[in-house]
């Protein structure tokens, strides 16, 4: 694989938009969207979102370079309640449904798994921006066809 070819989080991103589903009422449910790094609008975000960033360097394991492998971090965001605190059972469906999608998952030539040295930050209310976060960390690298 080449430089400019090492896309792992818009591969990423484009496995996680559209398929981690947040029930908002009894009857109701919405799809959350993905961004890849730089991808991220600062205005107009919905109440639950998710940002797939890069964490840290991308290593090459062969010379000549070919096969890559690096980190990246799963960011979901999910609005607060109306007094500052978490919406758990929100942010707990979020994290499962990531964790069932990404796990062992190939996608574009990246193969991505969550890191067992690092899996999970715990999730922050943010008071700032009234958002709470949530951080699963994933180890990637390009699969050698």
């Amino acid at each position: 694989m080449n430089l400019s070819e090492l896309t792992p989080d818009t591969a990423l991103a484009a496995l996680l938009d559209g398929n981690v589903e947040v029930q908002t009422s009894e009857k109701s449910s919405r799809k959350v969207r993905t961004y890849a790094q730089a991808e991220q609008s600062q205005t107009g975000l919905a109440d639950e979102f998710i940002s797939v960033f890069y964490n840290g360097t991308v290593r090459s394991l062969t010379r000549p370079l070919g096969i890559f492998r690096g980190n990246l971090a799963i960011t979901l965001y999910c609005k607060s309640n109306s007094d500052g605190t978490a919406k758990k059972k929100r942010i707990a469906s979020m994290i499962e449904q990531c964790e069932f999608l990404v796990n062992g998952t190939s996608l574009f030539g990246f193969y991505f798994e969550l890191d067992p040295s690092n899996v999970i930050t715990p999730t922050t209310v943010n008071l700032t921006n009234g958002y709470a976060i949530t951080v699963l960390n994933v180890k990637w690298n390009t699969i050698h066809e």
